[in-house]
């Protein structure tokens, strides 16, 4: 098959996306300039088959169904799968929420007043819960706009810049054994397409990956959930008891946390562990006892300093 030269397609030649279909061919537009500053010519056709066109997908039912909904919920759930930036965030959120409220509260059972205690903690669990939200939001949001930042730049080079855009590709392929003529093969591919050319230069020179548009929501919501859980778990003994029995509650509280605290840290360790021998039973063990380390630390540190205070 010959191409034909764009400019002088016949009237029954139509524009598609950037390139123009003629008895069932596509021929790309040159768009790009090479290291020489010359137009690439990007005259190669590629033959469309019938089978390749795709069909119209078929009308939704309009139909409202409630057992429908229903279905299409439960099946959602069945089939939902915690992505390792969620389980980071939820990690996240669970260690402080374990170590600030426990120490929190224990720090104010020294005072004696299991009402005080449950106030103040509770206080501490919404603002907290709300800050490490937020934060993990705007942290979210700063990621996104970075890599937005960086993707305006590399649009520009590559438009206005392309010798350095391919010397990038060049940079990039030359560890990899390519040697030139393979190197100038997907040169060559890659100019037919500024945007192609763009996404290339993304992903394997600067590897960037474009952020979850909902990254930002569902980080924050992950975050401020799982503080809420892990500073919920050392509140529960002061609940369960009377105002005068706030040495029970801590007793008990204490126990709890410091189990807590170790099989946070073992799971922990397994998860996000990246070789096997790392998720060995006896690093799991010392990322458990590393966490009771961190939060008995804390506690101690404010139960001494509010009874300093107290008695001064």
């Amino acid at each position: 098959m010959i191409p034909q030269n764009p400019h002088t397609q016949s009237s029954s030649s139509t524009e598609v996306n950037g390139h123009y279909a003629n008895n069932g061919s596509l021929t790309a537009l040159p768009q790009m300039k090479n290291a020489e500053d010359k137009w690439v010519s990007t005259t190669t056709s590629v033959d469309i088959e019938a089978g390749d066109i795709p069909k119209p997908l078929p009308k939704a039912n309009s139909k409202y169904s409630i057992r429908n909904c229903i279905r299409d919920a439960f099946s959602a759930v069945k089939n939902f799968r915690p992505t390792p930036r969620m389980i980071s965030d939820a990690i996240i959120g669970l260690a402080d929420g374990m170590t600030v409220p426990f120490a929190l509260t224990a720090g104010l059972s020294t005072l004696g007043n299991t009402h005080i205690v449950v106030l103040g903690g509770v206080a501490e669990l919404v603002a907290g819960m709300i800050s490490m939200g937020v934060g993990g939001a705007l942290g979210a949001k700063a990621e996104s706009d970075g890599f937005q930042a960086k993707l305006a730049d590399t649009t520009k080079l590559v438009l206005n810049h392309p010798a350095d855009a391919i010397a990038l590709v060049h940079d990039v392929l030359r560890p990899f054994g390519f040697d030139p003529q393979q190197r100038k093969a997907v040169i060559r591919q890659l100019s037919c397409s500024s945007d192609r050319m763009v996404d290339w230069l993304m992903r394997f020179h600067y590897q960037e990956k474009q952020p979850d548009p909902s990254r930002p929501l569902t980080c924050g919501i992950t975050i401020g959930l799982g503080y809420a859980i892990g500073g919920l778990i050392p509140l529960i003994p002061y609940f369960c008891v009377r105002h005068d029995q706030i040495l029970l509650a801590l007793y008990v509280s204490i126990g709890v946390m410091l189990v807590t605290l170790f099989l946070f840290g073992f799971f922990k360790t397994v998860l996000l562990a990246e070789k096997e021998q790392d998720k060995s039973t006896w690093n799991a063990c010392l990322g458990g006892f590393w966490m009771v380390i961190v939060g008995g630390a804390a506690a101690a540190v404010a139960v001494g300093v509010v009874h300093g205070i107290n008695n001064a």
